[in-house]
């Protein structure tokens, strides 16, 4: 996708997402909610550009399936997983909107998005519930603990409510769906009328009725626990602004907070565009100096309290570039940190496998994100399975693998942001078709980028002056640490006080 499809793409959906009146069923539709220009997200639209009209009734027929058979299951077995939430502790300063990614249960000492702050915040005396939204498809269950005198709560949500509260779901759903399918009979444009016509299919979807879910669920809790404030990680996803609307909806007082976890990148949209009031973040809480400033730069966020809490992935600088591009074991090696994603490791480690091969004085070491594996992407890709002698899968940690590497080649991934931190090269891989992902956008002048063999031959071959070396990843260090800073919960309490 260009860059000017990109930005008419935004604007049409945002013609649906502010038209005056625009329902709450509709705000819950992820696909109107444009997060960034990256592969993984745009794969989404691509059929609305292209104008494959098919791809919608066969999509119909599968959120048709799917809705029936859930339907049925809910049914049959008449609400047992259902969540009752009557046994928590009404006495809470803070609901907290997190995500359970692992098997770990509601007992792990501190969240994987915030970290220690609900022990901090404890002790100074404020109490709160960490709700989870279940990926990892773990029993429901809650938590309860006291520190001091205040208490900590977490709990795993369930995945479905009642049948009859899942059946007012999808009838508001497809009331939605009906209000899209007149708007059609309107004069639109053709990309207005093509994205009108998917957001009509995109109405009746897995994930919008998800979104929805998940808003009755904090409602419920809301009602339960009377926080003043709810703190949700914030990207600009649908289900955020639903959980806002659905908090104030029956606390109209509440403070909202939306906590900007992860790193900004180039043409960044959802998390900056301004939708009616009731779906808006009174704060934005950020991981660093750097995405405050440049958030603050939007004007779509203006009257939004936007400032630095920091973030538990904050990073430490551990070592400037040694005065050798060797290792300690006296190759030259480059580390290979592609995102969770497939698509982007079969990318990824195309390109390196295809380097390796025309330069075997130059070692690889292909690192997988947590959430992926060696053996499915093997499986998957049958030009991974016989590998050349320089290049290794990972088996180490992270720090271990920074330790052995000068160079780390990248796309999308945060990770890069450590691997500069302990003093490593960054080489950002770019297609020449693509909207640039960099997470160092801001700095493309301080790393290399390639697209061709020829361009990282010609990076590893060269022999460039260390000084120049040096300064480059010294500022780009500069750069990071302002990317994460250390997490500090007196900022969370503060905006609790302010309720």
């Amino acid at each position: 996708m260009k860059e000017d499809q990109y930005h008419a793409l935004c604007k049409a959906c945002d013609e649906l997402l502010l038209e005056p009146g625009a329902s709450r069923q509709r705000i819950a539709i992820p696909w109107l909610h444009v997060i960034r220009p990256h592969p993984i997200f745009l794969v989404n639209y691509r059929q609305v550009i292209e104008g494959q009209v098919t791809a919608n009734f066969l999509m119909s027929l599968r959120n048709f399936a799917a809705t029936l058979i859930r339907l049925v299951r809910l049914f049959l077995i008449n609400g047992k997983f259902k969540m009752n939430f009557d046994s928590l502790s009404p006495n809470c300063d803070l609901l907290i909107i997190s995500h359970l990614v692992t098997g770990s249960g509601v007992e792990v000492e501190d969240d994987f998005y915030y970290g220690s702050t609900a022990k901090e915040l404890a002790d100074r005396g404020f109490s709160s519930t960490t709700a989870l939204i279940n990926y990892a498809k773990v029993k429901p269950s809650i938590s309860v603990t006291k520190r001091g005198g205040a208490v900590i709560q977490r709990l795993i949500l369930a995945p479905t409510l009642g049948f009859m509260e899942e059946w007012s779901l999808y009838r508001g759903a497809a009331a939605e769906a009906k209000c899209l399918k007149k708007r059609l009979g309107k004069h639109l444009n053709v990309l207005s009328h093509r994205v009108t016509e998917r957001a009509k299919v995109e109405a009746v979807s897995g994930g919008t009725v998800s979104a929805l879910r998940l808003g009755e669920q904090i409602k419920a809790l809301i009602i339960r626990l009377r926080p003043s404030a709810i703190l949700v990680t914030y990207e600009g996803h649908s289900w955020e602004r639903v959980a806002f609307a659905s908090a104030r909806s029956v606390s109209p007082r509440i403070h909202c907070i939306g906590y900007q976890h992860a790193a900004l990148f180039k043409h960044q949209y959802a998390a900056q565009r301004k939708l009616a009031s009731i779906y808006a973040p009174d704060t934005i809480l950020t991981s660093g100096k750097l995405s405050e400033m440049q958030l603050k730069r939007s004007r779509q966020l203006e009257g939004v309290k936007i400032v630095t809490a920091g973030s538990c992935r904050s990073y430490v600088r551990q070592t400037k570039i040694s005065p050798s591009l060797e290792s300690k074991t006296g190759k030259r090696t480059c580390l290979v940190l592609p995102e969770g994603i497939a698509s982007e490791c079969n990318l990824l480690f195309g390109y390196a496998l295809m380097c390796a091969q025309s330069i075997p004085h130059v070692q690889f070491i292909w690192r997988l994100h947590p959430n992926m594996r060696f053996k499915d992407l093997m499986d998957s890709n049958p030009k991974f399975r016989e590998l050349p002698s320089n290049i290794r899968l990972s088996t180490r940690t992270l720090l271990e693998d920074f330790e052995r590497s000068q160079w780390a080649l990248y796309r999308g991934s945060t990770a890069i942001i450590q691997a500069i931190m302990s003093g490593l090269l960054p080489i950002y891989l770019h297609r020449n078709d693509e909207i640039q992902i960099d997470t160092l956008h801001e700095v493309d002048k301080l790393r290399t980028q390639v697209s061709t063999f020829e361009d990282f031959s010609s990076l590893v071959e060269q022999s460039e002056p260390i000084i120049k070396t040096r300064k480059n990843s010294e500022q780009l260090q500069d750069f990071c640490e302002q990317m994460f800073t250390p997490l500090n919960s007196q900022v969370i309490a503060s905006c609790i006080r302010l309720n």
